[in-house]
């Protein structure tokens, strides 16, 4: 048995002892469908929010670049909840590629913002914007636990497990 036989019998040994947090498949895909789904909904309300109120014209330009940032994000989580219920790991992968730098835009804005003026974080950082980061965080673990059981299944498939 040379190195890499051994690595991939230990690294398997302890996926199945980790077992991802002991969740049921299920459970895990219902849980990312319904972030998924609240993020959209959160997403388009920070949207609506950001068209709705824009009356400062200092901020205009960190406003139209969090709106983009929330177009793309909506475009992959509806790709997403596709390939969540198809089980397509491709899909995941990019949904949580995505994810994983919408939260690090958000949370980046959002410390920019509170570190640069009062007045630009009273008018970009909202609720809205406030939750769809806390979802988005929630939503990219959920990603990301989902798509190692699913790297999880098609190794078995592979190994014959």
């Amino acid at each position: 048995m040379n190195e890499h036989e051994k690595l991939v019998i230990y690294y398997w040994n302890f996926i199945k002892k980790f077992r991802m947090c002991g969740c049921r498949p299920l459970i895990i895909k219902i849980g990312l469908l319904l972030t998924i789904i609240l993020i959209i909904a959160v997403n388009i309300m920070e949207v609506i929010i950001y068209g709705v109120n824009s009356t400062v014209e200092e901020h205009q330009v960190a406003k139209n670049i969090n709106i983009v940032a929330c177009f793309i994000a909506l475009l992959g989580l509806s790709f997403g909840v596709y390939g969540t219920v198809m089980n397509i790991i491709f899909i995941i992968r990019v949904l949580m590629f995505i994810m994983i730098i919408f939260c690090l835009y958000k949370i980046v804005m959002w410390i920019v913002c509170k570190n640069l003026s009062p007045d630009l974080a009273a008018d970009v950082i909202n609720v809205w914007f406030q939750l769809n980061t806390c979802l988005s965080i929630i939503g990219s673990i959920m990603t990301v636990i989902f798509c190692m059981y699913l790297h999880e299944q098609t190794r078995e498939f592979r190994l014959g497990y």
